[in-house]
């Protein structure tokens, strides 16, 4: 309770700095609208638990509904608020403060409920259902801006989702590749009175005979249980495997905290409206749109990076201890018994790996600049032969960058073995990609007087492109290099790290072997080089557009 209430305190003090930075009140109260609506289906609001942790199921307050049917004031008063915030002025903030406190005291009370038994409803084809959507709502979309395709587009659209639909409710098709989907999205329900009393009789009954199988097997002995609190956050494996799950509302997910935080926002929002009316504007709604969004998309991505500040908090005493065991460096110990010379590593694996982002680059440059005129949408409209190889040469494009060099890597060093050759492969392969695209994007922006110009001369294709197309891309084809030269340095740091060599080689080493004062040699070098690179870039860059 008190971590709900300080999430909602939170986002009400957001709200109160913005209003004092004149900000738009309307946008939050839309954006706590919609964002509220999107946690309301999507976001696991608390936990219910089985047997096993793998039958543990976190339902949204969709799911919660059945369980709880109070929760459907807030849909209602999320509908009551959009309507009032589309009127503005003092009807936008009572519906910020209505749709708010609703949600607030929805919230809360559902969050005070004690733990208790609920009854799983899976409900089947949902997840189905979107996932055969998307080929629609892509091509609609694709139509919208083509007047005589919009129709069409469309009716290939519902053949399209209307296949895929049938094919993932099939049990030979998307249940045998994607078994979780069928049934994903959970309702949990009520249960018949006097379920708990009879499940905790039916566990003492069976005790006696648990027991001597713990006995014999040297484990500690269960004890009688009085009611669910004592099964210690779980429920007797029986009872999980007809579907029934102890529901714990204290145990919060990260779409509590969503809820709460944007209940605080609207709320707030609100009352900063009532006093000043004016803290509105024109985009409010679009605005809104987007803040949902972003909360949509970020918070379910922080909770499945298992985003935790404690963490590191806890793990602080080993970073510190870390940086006692590499500093000083260790630059070289020629005294030892067994002679060691850091430095002298470090340098030479620094030199090898500039050498590799060196070769990289420049093959990638020499394949990307002939393949570049033929991805150059301006240049290859003449024939339908022209734009085919437009069309083939864009995919190509899309499916090299698509391919990360270090997965390149980990294929080139299973298949030419350890070493920089492994690392100059998979950097000049992905690299044509992405100074492909660069390229051809600065080909069709270039000025098209020169090229009429020498055209109603009848001057040839090839002087065309010699005289009227070279000179205008030149500068930035050598600008685009330089850059992914930089940036493919601070990959072949990475690529080592697989054993495609270089001084990512020296640390994974260095590292591996515990002689961290060593390592720290290697970091440093690379801060000192990727500076010293990018200073000399940006010089070239400058004197040459």
């Amino acid at each position: 309770m008190s971590a709900a209430l300080v999430y909602a305190l939170l986002g009400a003090a957001i709200a109160v700095l913005l209003s004092v930075a004149k900000g738009s009140m309307r946008r939050l109260i839309y954006g706590g609208i919609f964002g509220v609506a999107v946690a309301f289906v999507a976001f696991p609001f608390v936990q219910s638990v089985g047997y096993l942790t793998r039958e543990t199921v976190s339902p949204t307050l969709l799911g919660l509904l059945p369980r709880f049917p109070l929760l459907a004031l807030v849909p209602l008063a999320l509908a009551a608020g959009l309507v009032l915030a589309r009127r503005g002025g003092a009807s936008a903030a009572l519906g910020g403060v209505l749709a708010g406190g609703v949600t607030l005291f929805s919230g809360l009370f559902l969050i005070a409920q004690p733990a208790g038994l609920a009854r799983l409803i899976p409900v089947n084809g949902l997840m189905e259902l979107l996932a055969g959507l998307v080929p629609l709502l892509v091509l609609a979309l694709a139509g919208r801006s083509r007047p005589r395709l919009r129709w069409p587009l469309i009716g290939a659209g519902l053949i399209l989702s209307a296949l895929l639909f049938g094919w993932l409710n099939a049990g030979s098709g998307g249940h045998l590749y994607l078994p979780k989907m069928a049934g994903y999205y959970r309702l949990l329900g009520g249960v018949e009175p006097g379920l708990e009393q009879r499940i905790v009789e039916e566990y003492n009954a069976g005790l006696e005979e648990r027991n001597a199988i713990l006995r014999e097997i040297g484990q500690p002995e269960e004890k009688p249980v009085q009611g669910l609190a004592d099964f210690k956050g779980r429920i007797p494996q029986e009872t999980a495997e007809q579907g029934y799950r102890l529901l714990q509302p204290g145990q919060i997910q990260y779409g509590a905290f969503a809820v709460f935080l944007l209940a605080g926002l609207m709320l707030g929002a609100g009352l900063m409206l009532l006093r000043r009316p004016r803290l509105a504007e024109v985009g409010d709604l679009r605005a809104g749109l987007i803040l949902a969004g972003l909360v949509g998309v970020l918070l379910p991505a922080f909770d499945a990076t298992e985003f935790e500040l404690q963490k590191l908090v806890k793990g602080w005493p080993f970073l510190t201890g870390f940086m006692d065991r590499a500093w000083p460096p260790n630059l070289a110990a020629p005294d030892a018994a067994n002679p060691i010379f850091p430095l002298q590593s470090v340098l030479s694996e620094m030199a090898l790996t500039i050498e590799i982002a060196l070769v990289g680059t420049f093959l990638a440059a020499i394949f990307a600049i002939p393949s570049s005129f033929l991805a150059a949408r301006n240049l290859t409209q003449g024939s339908a032969f022209m734009r085919a190889l437009f069309g083939f040469m864009r995919t190509f494009y899309n499916v090299d960058r698509g391919v990360d060099t270090l997965i390149l890597a980990l294929v080139f060093v299973a298949a030419v073995g350890l070493g920089p050759f492994a690392g100059v492969l998979a950097m000049a392969i992905h690299s044509i990609a992405d100074l492909g695209k660069l390229y051809s994007e600065a080909i069709e922006n270039v000025d098209r007087g020169p090229i009429e110009a020498l055209e109603s001369t009848g001057t040839s294709g090839v002087n065309v492109l010699r005289w009227a197309i070279l000179p205008q891309v030149l500068p930035l084809f050598v600008s685009y290099t330089l850059y992914r030269f930089e940036i493919n340095f601070r990959v072949s740091v990475v690529l080592g790290l697989v054993g495609a060599g270089g001084i990512g080689y020296f640390i994974k080493g260095a590292m591996d072997a515990g002689n961290y004062d060593q390592m720290i040699i290697g970091v440093i070098a690379i801060v000192i080089v990727v500076n010293l690179i990018d200073f000399a870039s940006s010089w070239l860059r400058s004197r040459l557009v």
